[in-house]
């Protein structure tokens, strides 16, 4: 199970620590970002039907027993439900601004890690290429084993950058898309809360 860790030279300690940052980003940004999708039919739907009755605090209350980003958001929007809607607009378009690196946590540096794997196993490749070319020119073209474990060790850290980058990427990209997708679901109903203070009950 080591023999390949071994012999691919010093570079795979990099490797080895550049996955594990990249595994536990992962899980972490996974977690998080499943704790924070909301159902936002739901949500808006109690909200709408809090302001119905005219009560600002009841719809805040609502938002504040909902986890996630997007609660947030709208809770924000609701402390200051009585401004003007173009300035309550501005309102909420800061606080979503705040929130987004709270979505994005460590991603950037998920990317880095990406980036980083097979730039490290190139850099394998050359040091084990380098060594093969040392074997050749002390004149020990004959000797097999010394030039193959050059070889191996420039295989082996390429093989290895490749299969950290590749599915790290995909994970980076999925995740990605599900912050995104969490942005664009705060602008959909900080919008249709926009629009409801105009059509309830509460005016500014």
């Amino acid at each position: 199970m080591f023999d390949p860790i071994v012999r691919g030279g010093f570079v795979m300690i990099p490797l080895l620590a550049v996955s594990l940052i990249a595994l536990i980003i992962s899980i972490e940004r996974w977690l998080y970002l499943r704790q924070a999708r909301v159902d936002g039919p739901r949500l808006m739907g109690k909200i709408r039907s809090a302001l119905d009755d005219g009560s600002v605090d009841q719809a805040r209350g609502v938002c504040d027993a909902t986890p996630g980003p997007v609660a947030r958001v709208l809770s924000a929007t609701l402390t200051r439900f009585d401004m003007p809607k173009d300035d309550l607009r501005e309102v909420a378009r800061e606080v979503a601004l705040a929130e987004q690196p709270v979505l994005d946590g460590q991603l950037p540096l998920l990317a880095t890690m990406v980036t980083i794997a097979p730039l490290l196993g190139l850099l394998g490749t050359i040091s084990g290429l380098i060594k093969a070319f040392h074997v050749i020119a002390g004149g020990q073209i004959g000797n097999a084993t010394a030039l193959s474990a050059s070889i191996a060790e420039a295989l082996i850290t390429t093989f290895t950058g490749l299969c950290i980058a590749i599915p790290f990427m995909v994970v980076y990209n999925a995740l990605s898309g599900r912050v995104e997708s969490l942005i664009h679901e705060i602008e959909l109903r900080v919008t249709e809360l926009l629009n409801l203070q105009t059509a309830s009950k509460v005016q500014p």
